[in-house]
């Protein structure tokens, strides 16, 4: 059960990505995030991947790129840093793995899980997915216009017999699974900003202006070479 934040220590939101490139949509995701959960968390932590098991790595930068670029991009950001352990791993990248490094490292300290309505409808196919809960709440935020019954439907299909109770984030919707722990569905503003539109317009040396902050472009541009020959790999030349 979740107690409230006078009961036990600040947890830490923790959000995952490729980050391929960091882009205003996950800044404002991360921001908002972090405001929701309040005196519940202390940070909120973004992940680069390592090597995603579901991603094409042709395409992908090199970890330590990424990770460089997502350090510029929350420079100066309250709340917000960036963790670039998925990148001391060998192997695939598993969220299995991230949480429960997090869960020895913080013990006694509640971990929130942020993810997309889209991935968490897919949470069977994740390594340990369904499992997730003994590691972490959900903190699951809507894409596009979707309203909560695609989350709804998703939880009740991942564990049978889940119910609705009373929220704690504000204007969220919370749900408690039979086995203990809890998901929670957030509806933030979406922002429509896709990595890959911004890879296309960038490979074709289109203005992507106000879609990355202006760190993330700069080190695109030192970068330029090493970045191009990457992410040709999603079929586009420059």
């Amino acid at each position: 059960m979740l107690d409230s934040p006078e009961q036990r220590p600040p947890g830490r939101a923790l959000l995952g990505g490729s980050f391929n490139p960091p882009h205003i949509g996950h800044l404002r995701l991360a921001i908002e995030v972090r405001e929701a959960l309040g005196e519940l968390v202390d940070s909120l932590v973004l992940i680069p991947c390592g090597n995603p098991p579901h991603k094409r790595a042709d395409s992908l930068l090199p970890f330590a790129l990424r990770a460089e670029m997502t350090r510029a991009a929350v420079r100066g950001l309250p709340g917000i840093s960036v963790s670039e352990e998925e990148g001391e791993r060998q192997g695939y990248s598993y969220t299995w793995d991230t949480l429960s490094r997090y869960r020895e490292r913080l013990p006694g300290r509640e971990l929130y899980f942020v993810i997309g309505t889209p991935d968490f409808a897919l949470l069977h196919t994740w390594h340990r997915g369904p499992e997730l809960p003994k590691l972490c709440q959900f903190v699951v935020v809507a894409r596009g216009e979707q309203t909560e019954e695609p989350f709804v439907e998703a939880a009740r299909r991942l564990w049978p017999g889940v119910r609705g109770v009373a929220p704690v984030l504000p204007d969220s919707l919370c749900m408690e699974l039979p086995g203990g722990g809890r998901v929670h569905y957030l509806p933030l503003p979406w922002l429509a900003v896709s990595a890959s539109r911004i890879r296309e317009r960038w490979l074709r040396q289109r203005n992507v202006d106000f879609l990355i902050p202006r760190a993330v472009d700069e080190l695109l541009r030192v970068r330029h070479a090493e970045v191009a020959e990457h992410w040709k790999g999603d079929g586009m030349s420059c």
